[in-house]
């Protein structure tokens, strides 16, 4: 290990002036993979900062013939990354003004991955943290329940978890693995002292005890019903912090949006969910979490093509935030929301049917596309297009195309899918499903989405509820 140690340290100094001429990178990350079995020449770090910016930043290193690499990256706060070699992906641990050095075994990768420097023993934890506690890095492999506007989503295996347990017994499991967490970081930094940053024990902490509230919040707001929880259960969230975690870590966050969407489906005014969301966050949050929620409810409601009744919110807060970061996101959304607004052109593609041949959009021409987004594995989706069904042959009577876009993981899922729930219209694929070309065109985040093109290639306007009745209503119309 020392060697490994040795050998990184000389990599970075060698490697600064590969880096330097990258201005606002803020951390150094080199490595070198050994037992190369991947003709892969390059090498890729993705920092997921949607949540500022409302994009990814994806950084890309030469892997010379020696297998050495380098990246000077610009990290705004402590979060996760993604290491991606041979299309095999790795969750690692960034904050500013680090330093990382990897050393990684081609033919086993991401498992056998070593780590040094500064950001060594933090990823040294992390990455054994994650083998008892794995992540997916595929938002639409996870298991997804909306609740008003807020959408939770965890993994299958904690969703099985859920639907055949108590409370009481979900509530243990909660617990035990909140408790062994912590236990496991104390157990670590004591038998390796000063090799976890402070920044790194904070957010790992946001992780522990954000994991168990989120998860447990989700439980709660999704079988209140069933098992008649009461009042008490709830209770839990006056414990908690809204404000103080660890913003770059995503179950903060989500925590954090869960809850004011709680308080404002309790509060029973069921109008107006991204002002009334707003502006909880202006009243009941300060700082970096209150610009992060006060930006997802203007992302959102702009996105939802609801431009005009949160203007006022949208220059208020350009005007006053002091967290500039969130205004690229803000700003990336309401463009997009006056892009596809009504009359704005349907963006153009050209895609796959079952048997091969090509369809495309613009073909359609003169007539009204129902053009919608789904995935086999996709619950709602599937509910939605069960109940469709039965309309499907009127409504192309009617001069209306209805164009499915599965976002299936493979060919063989979709079409069997198709074929065995016998649904109609048109059905074409996209490959790389929620990275997919005509996923980012749509912005497709989550399932299921749909738009209306009116009979000039233009986007319709959505009809204000998003029940089928008035979809149909709105088709028909458009159609005549």
């Amino acid at each position: 290990m020392n060697r490994i140690l040795l050998f990184i340290s000389v990599l970075l100094c060698s490697s600064l002036s590969l880096v330097g001429q990258i201005t606002d990178a803020n951390t150094l990350i080199v490595g070198k993979i050994n037992n190369r079995v991947s003709l892969e020449k390059e090498i890729t770090i993705q920092i997921n900062v949607r949540y500022m910016t409302s994009d990814t930043e994806e950084y890309t290193s030469n892997i010379l013939e020696d297998g050495t690499f380098a990246f000077g990256v610009n990290v705004r706060e402590p979060q996760y990354a993604t290491l991606i070699y041979s299309r095999e992906k790795k969750l690692i641990y960034l904050e500013p003004n680090d330093t990382l050095g990897i050393n990684i075994n081609g033919g086993s990768y991401p498992y056998n991955v070593l780590f040094g420097e500064r950001g060594g023993g933090n990823n040294t934890f992390l990455s054994e943290y994650l083998k008892e506690n794995p992540k997916e890095l595929n938002q639409f492999k996870k298991v997804q329940f909306r609740k008003e506007i807020f959408w939770y989503s965890t993994l299958p295996d904690q969703d099985k978890n859920m639907r055949n347990t108590t409370p009481e017994a979900f509530s243990q499991k909660l617990q035990t693995k909140k408790d062994r967490a912590f236990a496991k970081m104390d157990f670590y930094r004591k038998n390796n002292p000063n090799k976890l940053t402070p920044d790194f024990i904070s957010f790992m902490e946001t992780e522990f005890m954000y994991d168990w509230a989120y998860h447990k919040l989700m439980f709660g707001h999704l079988y209140k019903g069933r098992y008649d929880l009461p009042d008490a259960y709830f209770e839990f969230l006056d414990e908690i912090p809204l404000i103080g975690g660890s913003i770059g870590n995503h179950l903060y966050r989500d925590y954090v949006l869960a809850v004011v969407n709680y308080h404002y489906e309790k509060a029973g005014d069921k109008t107006a969910p991204y002002i009334k969301q707003y502006d909880y966050a202006t009243s009941n949050l300060m700082g970096n979490t209150q610009a992060f929620v006060q930006s997802e409810m203007l992302y959102k409601a702009f996105l939802d093509k609801e431009l005009d009744s949160v203007l006022g919110r949208y220059w208020t807060f350009i005007d006053d935030t002091e967290h500039l970061d969130y205004e690229a996101k803000v700003n990336y959304a309401y463009q997009k929301a006056t892009r596809y607004a009504e009359g704005a052109p349907a963006p153009d593609f050209t895609l796959q049917d079952m048997d091969q041949n090509s369809v495309q959009l613009a073909q359609y021409g003169g007539k009204v596309v129902y053009l919608n987004f789904w995935a086999s594995w996709c619950r709602p989706c599937m509910k939605k297009m069960t109940n469709l069904k039965p309309f499907i042959e009127d409504m192309e009577n009617q001069g209306i195309v209805i164009l499915n876009v599965s976002l299936d993981r493979t060919t063989e899922e979709w079409q069997k899918t198709v074929k065995k729930m016998g649904f109609g219209g048109i059905h074409v694929m996209a490959d790389g499903d929620i990275d997919s070309d005509i996923a980012l065109k749509y912005e497709v985040k989550i399932l299921p989405q749909y738009y209306i093109v009116n009979k000039n290639g233009s986007f319709a306007q959505r009809p204000p509820k998003n029940d089928l009745t008035s979809i149909r209503s709105t088709l028909a119309e458009l159609s005549r």
